[in-house]
């Protein structure tokens, strides 16, 4: 969410985030980053079963390389995760971005290989563009 809004103000596509979570839980966590409007909760993970993302393995939360970098990443950018708010088994859903066209045709799907693995925002708004 930061990246999209800090680099793309002005961009025409109709991006949307889903979040775990009930609406409100959404929007409170969406608005940290200015982009409430623009967040979907969704309590029960539908979306996530529906693009076939899985559940990380808990396990491998402290030891995996390269969610231990990606996490250095993000802290060293000032975010971390806030365990407060994230229930443990929510902490271990896989994330992931898809590029669905006007005709709700999805074009495009990432399906996360750790926590944190997205790809940066400016790459998925490039292909976006490539294929939409």
């Amino acid at each position: 969410m930061r990246e999209y809004r800090l680099a793309h103000p002005e961009d025409e596509l109709a991006v949307r985030f889903i979040t775990i979570g009930d609406q409100s839980k959404a929007e409170r966590f969406c608005g940290q980053h200015d982009s409430a409007g623009i967040c979907t909760g969704d309590e029960d993970k539908r979306t996530y079963r529906a693009m076939g993302l899985e559940q990380y393995n808990l396990l491998k939360l402290f030891t995996d390389p390269a969610l231990k970098q990606r996490r250095a990443e993000n802290k060293a950018a000032g975010f971390s995760q806030n365990w407060a708010e994230t229930k443990i088994q929510d902490g271990a859903q896989l994330p992931g971005a898809a590029i669905v066209d006007a005709s709700g045709t999805i074009r495009w799907v990432h399906r996360g290989a750790h926590p944190g693995d997205l790809p940066p925002m400016s790459d998925m708004l490039a292909r976006a563009r490539e294929l939409v």
